[in-house]
C-alpha cells in the first residue's frame, strides 16, 4: 500500500497542494512569507553547512510551528549536550521568524515543499543522523525520502485525536496508517495514546513508546529562570492576594471583572492584573472605560504608569512578555481564550502551583483536561459558577494549597521525559 499512496500522493495531492498554496498566497501574507522564505532554502542551508563541523552528527527537528517548537526546546538541549549539529525546520512562518535559535551549530529554517525531488536533494545535503518531529507535522514525502534513506525518524509528544475523522474513513484511514508507518519510534503521552496508536499501527513496524511530554519540562525550565523580586515593586504586593487574568479577551472579562468586583466588598487584600489578549491602544482604552462606568470597586492603572501607584486595585498590563513573570507572584489565576478563540496557555500558571480557571467552550489543546483531572484546574461555565469557586478559595488558605498542590504533582509526574526521549534514540 505505501507505493500505492505514494503515486497517488505524488500524481494528485502535490500539484493540488501548490496550486492551493501560490492561490492562497495571492490573498495571504502569511502564507506568501512561508513560499518567500521557501524560495531560499537551499541558499541558506548550504552557507550553513560550509561553516559546521562535519565531523558531528546532524539532526533534523522540525515543529509546524511556535508552539511545537517552544516543546522542542528541552530535546534541542539534550542533543546539544550530545555535539550534535541542529537543524530546526518549520512549517509555518510563525514558527520560523518568531523562534529564538540558542546555539551557534543551529539553523532553523522552512521546510522545503513537499516533492520528491526537493525532499531528497534536502535530506542529501543534511544526511541527518535522525529527523525529529514535534507532535503532528508529517509530510509524505519527507519521511519516505528518509525511509528510503535508512535515515531514522521520531515522532515525539504524539497525541491520538479521537476526534480526527479521518481515522474513521477507510481511504484516510489507510494513508495516515502508511504516513505514520513510515515513523521508526512514536513517542506518546499517556496510556490512552499508547494503546490507540498500537491498535491503529499493529500491522506496520512502528515502535509505540510512552513517556509523557516534554512541553511540561519546557514550561518548568522557563520558571526556574524567573527572580520573582524583578516582576514588580515588592512594596506594591506585600501582603496582598495577586489574581492574574492571562491573556484574556472581552468575553471572559465580561465573566471574571464582575465577580472581582463583587469579591472586592470582601476582601479588600485582592490586587489584579489584567493581561489581554492584544494589548493595543484601543483595547486598553475600552477596558478602562468600563471599569470606570460599570465596576464601582475597580480603580486601575496602567502597568507603564505603575510608578506612580496609589493604592490601585487593578493593573492593566499594556505590554507583551510579562505573562508568566505575573504568574509567578499569583495567589491564584484565571487563562482566558476558552469563551472564543481557544484556550491559552495553562501550564504557565499551573506551574507555580496555584488554583488556574479557565473556560474550555472552544478547545485546542489537552492540558486543560489534565488538570482538570487532578483536580488543580477549576472549569468556569458562567458568571455564577466563577463566583462560589472563586469566593470559597479566596477565603479559604488551606483550600488553595491543597489545589495549588495538585498541579505541583502534575509537573512532578511528568520531569525526565526529555532523557527518556533521547536516551531511547541514543541507546538505540
Amino acid at each position: 500500500m505505501l507505493k500505492f499512496w505514494f503515486f497517488v500522493y505524488n500524481a494528485i495531492c502535490i500539484p493540488a497542494l501548490w496550486l492551493l498554496f501560490h492561490s492562497y498566497g495571492l490573498i495571504n501574507l502569511k502564507v506568501r512569507r512561508g513560499l518567500s522564505g521557501r524560495a531560499h532554502v537551499f541558499g541558506e542551508l548550504n552557507n550553513f553547512l560550509k561553516n559546521i563541523n562535519n565531523e558531528k552528527k546532524s539532526i533534523i527537528i522540525h515543529s509546524s510551528s511556535l508552539g511545537e517548537y517552544q516543546q522542542s526546546l528541552p530535546i534541542v538541549e539534550e542533543f546539544h549536550k550530545l555535539n550534535f549539529n541542529i537543524i530546526h525546520t518549520f512549517f509555518s512562518p510563525s514558527g520560523y521568524e518568531n523562534s529564538k535559535i540558542p546555539y551557534q551549530n543551529s539553523l532553523k529554517i522552512y521546510l522545503p515543499f513537499d516533492s520528491v525531488f526537493k525532499t531528497k536533494k534536502f535530506l542529501d545535503a543534511i544526511n541527518p543522523e535522525y529527523i525529529i518531529l514535534i507532535r503532528y507535522d508529517l509530510w509524505f514525502n519527507f519521511l519516505y525520502s528518509a525511509r528510503r534513506k535508512n535515515i531514522k525518524t521520531i515522532l515525539a509528544n504524539a497525541r491520538y485525536d479521537e476526534k480526527d475523522i479521518f481515522w474513521k474513513m477507510p481511504l484516510a484511514s489507510s494513508f495516515k496508517k502508511n504516513l505514520y508507518g513510515m515513523i521508526n519510534k512514536i513517542f506518546v503521552i499517556d496510556d490512552e495514546d499508547e494503546i490507540n496508536y498500537k491498535k491503529k499501527l499493529n500491522s506496520l513496524n512502528s515502535e509505540i513508546i510512552r513517556v509523557g511530554d516534554s512541553k511540561f519540562e519546557r514550561v518548568f525550565q522557563a520558571s526556574q529562570d524567573i527572580v520573582k523580586n524583578d516582576v514588580i515593586n515588592e512594596e506594591i504586593i506585600k501582603d496582598r492576594k495577586v489574581f492574574v487574568i492571562g491573556s484574556s479577551w472581552k468575553e471572559d472579562e465580561e465573566v471574571v471583572l464582575p465577580v472581582v468586583n463583587e469579591s472586592i466588598e470582601f476582601d479588600r487584600d485582592i490586587l489584579t492584573f489584567l493581561v489581554p489578549h492584544e494589548p493595543k491602544e484601543t483595547k486598553i482604552a475600552i477596558i478602562e472605560k468600563n471599569i470606570k462606568t460599570k465596576y464601582k470597586n475597580l480603580k486601575s492603572l496602567r502597568l507603564s504608569d505603575i510608578s506612580s501607584y496609589n493604592g490601585e486595585n487593578l493593573i492593566i498590563v499594556d505590554c507583551i512578555g510579562k505573562l508568566i513573570n505575573l504568574y509567578s507572584i499569583a495567589y491564584m489565576s484565571y487563562v482566558g481564550g476558552g469563551f472564543r478563540s481557544g484556550l491559552h496557555n495553562v501550564l504557565e500558571p499551573a506551574v507555580f502551583n496555584m488554583p488556574v480557571f479557565f473556560a474550555n467552550d472552544v478547545k485546542n489543546s489537552d492540558e486543560d483536561e489534565i488538570l482538570l483531572k487532578s483536580g488543580g484546574g477549576m472549569l468556569v461555565k458562567d458568571q455564577k459558577h466563577f463566583y462560589k469557586n472563586f469566593r470559597d478559595i479566596m477565603s479559604n488558605p488551606s483550600l488553595r494549597e491543597k489545589i495549588g498542590r495538585r498541579n505541583k504533582k502534575v509537573f512532578e509526574n511528568t520531569l525526565g521525559t526529555t532523557k527518556k526521549i533521547v536516551n531511547h534514540i541514543s541507546n538505540n
